[in-house]
């Protein structure tokens, strides 16, 4: 049957194509869960820090510290007792806080902020192994296709 044979080439080769498009959209998956698990770590990092500070902040009562900025410009100021803190909670709003409801505020936020990155790393886990069958898969078909001798 020697009319067969470029059908199953061209669909070979149709399957080809079809799995290289499926691995380039887990590529660009894969490349916006590692973007997004970056900016997760940094805001948590940030978290962190900020709950840190407001742990120790009896500590720096009466100190002299430098405050950022931004941009590279520091400004010297006195820590006095920190009765109340300004915490963001998101669309450029402050809410006034006590210290005890501030942390409590931050550290849901950093919990929050931990989940979102478990299940991300999750998904790209996921991703990975989807992005490694593909890869098999099309490995497979062309090492067919060779030995079959077509092209």
């Amino acid at each position: 049957m020697p009319g067969a044979q470029p059908n199953q080439g061209q669909d070979v080769n149709e399957i080809l194509m079809q799995l290289r498009y499926l691995q380039n959209l887990y590529s660009q998956q894969y490349e916006n869960l590692e973007n997004n698990i970056a900016t997760y770590t940094l805001a948590n990092t940030s978290v962190q820090r900020n709950i840190d500070l407001l742990e120790k902040s009896s500590s720096i009562e009466g100190s002299n510290v430098m405050i950022s900025g931004e941009g590279g410009a520091y400004i010297s100021a006195e820590v006095h007792k920190v009765d109340k803190v300004l915490t963001y909670v998101g669309g450029g709003y402050l809410i006034d806080n006590s210290l005890d409801k501030a942390l409590s505020f931050l550290k849901e936020n950093q919990k929050r902020g931990e989940d979102m990155l478990n299940r991300l790393i999750s998904e790209k886990q996921k991703v990975e192994g989807d992005l490694i069958d593909l890869q098999y898969k099309m490995s497979t078909l062309q090492y067919q296709q060779q030995v079959s001798g077509q092209q």
